[in-house]
């Protein structure tokens, strides 16, 4: 089951980028793309906040450019870096906690998304969790 929802979702990203191609070359209305979401479209914002969901070390970003992990769950763009381009806007969205870029980079778009956050209560569960896991060897190893 969870193979055909992600079936399905890459099958209307590849439809909807399809769309925003046909409709760039037409006329570029677009000024800017702003990103919420989870892990698909993080682009490094987890990699300055305290958590265990981080995606800054190979072989993540190996196919971005330098071939050096952003803190993107891919080894390379995600889909907004995608549509962005598509959009004319530019080739990534950066992370806005990125300290690389200043106010200026985030006119033409910036990505809010962070790993770990998701509609599914199954995702704070599992975080939940595992830093309690953690919490606990870290006290018990207090003690010995």
């Amino acid at each position: 089951m969870r193979l055909i929802c992600i079936c399905i979702c890459i099958t209307w990203l590849i439809l909807i980028a399809q769309i925003i191609m046909v409709t760039c070359k037409t006329k570029n209305n677009v000024p800017a793309v702003i990103v919420f979401g989870d892990s698909s479209v993080d682009s490094g914002n987890n990699n300055k906040i305290a958590t265990l969901l981080k995606s800054n070390f190979k072989p993540y970003g190996r196919d971005f450019e330098g071939g050096r992990p952003t803190g993107r769950f891919c080894n390379g763009r995600t889909p907004p870096d995608f549509i962005a381009e598509a959009f004319g806007v530019k080739r990534s969205i950066p992370a806005y906690l990125d300290p690389a870029y200043t106010i200026d980079d985030f006119v033409t778009g910036v990505c809010f998304a962070s790993a770990g956050t998701g509609y599914d209560n199954a995702t704070s569960d599992v975080l939940v969790s595992s830093l309690f896991v953690l919490s606990k060897k870290k006290v018990s190893s207090l003690f010995v």
